[in-house]
């Protein structure tokens, strides 16, 4: 499973979470907007366009520019198993979010 390793950014209050085995497509952050409640951690898995993507979808300005994004409120790392907080609010939200076109919204 690789290095239990993990580093913490924004000094004395955690903003970011980052394990050595995470891949590069994976963020853990505190909730910067995604749901409107309470700050939770959250999963964020995305894609960013390559050069074959700019070619393929007009919309798309430029390469590493992300194309879509899905986001699940999480307690624990699920690389190293860190608690990372207790879920406020009464449901785990999760949502997809497509930017690759002109008029994208949240769903």
């Amino acid at each position: 499973m690789g290095s239990l390793m993990h580093s913490v950014t924004d000094g004395m209050r955690e903003r970011t979470h980052q394990c050595t085995s995470q891949p590069g497509s994976v963020r853990i952050e505190k909730d910067g907007g995604y749901f409107k409640k309470v700050e939770n951690w959250v999963l964020v898995v995305s894609r960013s366009a390559a050069e074959e993507d700019l070619e393929e979808n007009h919309y798309l300005e430029e390469v590493g520019e992300e194309m879509w994004s899905t986001v699940v409120e999480i307690s624990h790392c699920p690389y190293c198993g860190r608690f990372l907080g207790k879920i406020q609010g009464q449901e785990v939200e999760i949502a997809h979010f497509d930017h690759s076109g002109w008029n994208s919204t949240g769903s």
